[in-house]
């Protein structure tokens, strides 16, 4: 009786896990003057687990120089595009800064939209290939009104009206 009790109270007992529960990233982006500001918060780990994923091989983004590897940038553009069309190359996201807090990576970007296009076409798969999980969450801005897009693995693309 007392084996079972304290097998009960060890499987019980909180656990400090090092990992995090949830695969979450939270986009912010903010159309103004023909301009788009965006900043990608997501958990650093996440995208270390990315990277072995891959190269089978351990990174420490801590590590500045390991975030500006050539990985780290294609695997950006591949999963996340902003595109002024649906069949039109995704614009050209420039990396303004890239820094750490605690356990997430807040990664700030910003591009230059060309005209003044109806809609944007948003392409958002960041981590959906290693998490089933993840979810990318979305808060677009465009004259003070928010629009809020929820992408997974079962949801990479969604449209923004600007009209």
């Amino acid at each position: 009786m007392r084996l079972i009790a304290l097998f009960t109270m060890l499987i019980l007992l909180p656990v400090e896990s090092p990992a995090h529960p949830l695969h979450l990233s939270i986009t912010n982006i903010t159309y103004e003057n023909g301009k788009l500001n965006i900043r990608i918060k997501s958990f650093k780990d996440d995208w270390e687990v990315g990277y072995f994923h891959y190269h089978s091989k351990a990174i420490d983004f801590t590590d500045p120089s390991s975030r500006e590897i050539p990985w780290f940038y294609e695997y950006l553009n591949n999963s996340f595009r902003i595109s002024a069309g649906k069949e039109m190359p995704g614009l050209i996201l420039e990396i303004d800064t890239v820094f750490l807090e605690d356990d997430t990576m807040t990664i700030e970007l910003h591009a230059e939209v060309p005209s003044s296009p109806n809609s944007l076409y948003i392409y958002n798969a960041l981590l959906t290939d290693i998490y089933p999980d993840q979810s990318n969450l979305v808060i677009f801005v465009y004259e003070k009104k928010e629009t809020g897009i929820k992408f997974d693995v079962n949801k990479h693309d969604a449209e923004v009206i600007l009209r």
